[in-house]
């Protein structure tokens, strides 16, 4: 996370604080005018939301107990402001349900939130969320550290991992 708050403080025009480090249980992120992003640790779960007007909704918009599943959700979320602010194209990881690769599959509930995916060979992601464009992406991802995927972000055509959405629209 301290490789993550370096690059959007220096190059995304975002402020971001790194309580983790401090040994809180928090990073968050500024954008300006009350809004922006915070990923923080609640009841043994990560937890990442947008902030609006200085709120975020308890659970946040994705939650696991998995930091680097959080971190990658809070990254594909965070890396346009990034792209945009380093004058690169745009580039978005496929994410609706259609676009799983083949062999995935999300585990929905009666209650329309995403709770699992599971993967061609029986893979396991759990976490909780309620909009497909915050999983979907994982399942493309699987294997990739928070800190390889910054980077390749960083990259003008997004490098071997990204590449081939170079030019996607950023959609939310």
């Amino acid at each position: 996370m301290d490789e993550y708050a370096t690059v959007m403080n220096r190059y995304g025009q975002i402020e971001v604080h790194n309580r983790f480090k401090e040994g809180g249980a928090d990073l968050s992120l500024n954008f300006g005018f009350g809004d922006g992003g915070l990923l923080w640790l609640e009841d043994g779960r990560y937890c990442f939301d947008e902030k609006e007007r200085g709120k975020v909704r308890r659970g946040g918009l994705f939650n696991s107990q998995s930091i680097e599943l959080t971190q990658i959700v809070m990254l594909n979320c965070t890396a346009p402001y990034l792209r945009h602010a380093l004058g690169f194209s745009s580039l978005c990881v496929p994410h609706t349900i259609d676009e799983l690769p083949v062999g995935w599959s999300v585990c929905k509930t009666a209650s329309a939130c995403y709770e699992s995916m599971t993967g061609p060979t029986g893979e396991l992601l759990y976490f909780v969320t309620w909009n497909p464009s915050h999983c979907v992406p994982l399942a493309w991802l699987r294997g990739v550290s928070p800190s390889e995927l910054l980077r390749a972000y960083m990259l003008p055509d997004g490098g071997p991992l990204l590449r081939r959405w170079l030019g996607r629209p950023y959609v939310r």
